[in-house]
């Protein structure tokens, strides 16, 4: 028996495609690509470049260890007499463009970090009255003595730079313990 349905969509796809009046080139290697196949096409292409980019970002993630970053060491920061108890002084981290956020906590207890988020790079601030690091834009906040996270979003503590204080200065000697992203 005929099928009427088969039969309606022989005949449809046997005629020529509307377009084809308009650009009648033909080719030899002419191909019909369907939706199906194009989108498997596109999925496939989607997938390699989304797998490429996701790659060299996770190897660059996991080659970094902590104070891989190339800084120049021994530099002053601050003499000490210009940051009073409680204060805090914003730098460019010596060798880098990245800031970095320097606090006076008592005569003698310096502590600086990086001055980026760790959830999503935002500049932190530092909140005297409240003892501790904030960041505005997602309402983290880091200790002030371990850089650790206190609450919100960020998953890890602030990278603790390196100090050497003097009895007249204060200098930045390296990254102590996390990453400078």
């Amino acid at each position: 028996m005929d099928d009427p349905i088969k039969k309606r969509l022989k005949k449809k796809y046997e005629q020529e495609p509307k377009w084809a009046e308009d650009f009648s080139v033909e080719t030899k290697d002419e191909q019909h690509v369907s939706r199906r196949d194009f989108i498997r096409y596109l999925s496939l292409v989607s997938f390699g470049l989304f797998s490429g980019t996701a790659g060299v970002l996770l190897k660059t993630f996991l080659d970094q260890k902590d104070g891989d970053l190339v800084v120049t060491k021994g530099v002053k920061i601050i003499d000490k007499a210009d940051l009073g108890i409680g204060e805090s002084y914003a730098f460019k981290i010596p060798g880098t463009h990245y800031p970095g956020i320097l606090v006076r906590l008592s005569e003698d207890n310096f502590v600086a970090y990086g001055q980026k988020c760790s959830h999503l790079q935002a500049p932190v601030m530092w909140k005297e009255k409240e003892h501790k690091f904030h960041c505005p834009c997602h309402k983290g906040a880091f200790s002030a003595e371990t850089g650790d996270v206190l609450y919100g979003p960020p998953e890890r503590p602030l990278p603790k730079l390196k100090l050497t204080v003097t009895k007249d200065a204060v200098f930045f000697d390296g990254i102590e313990k996390g990453r400078l992203v």
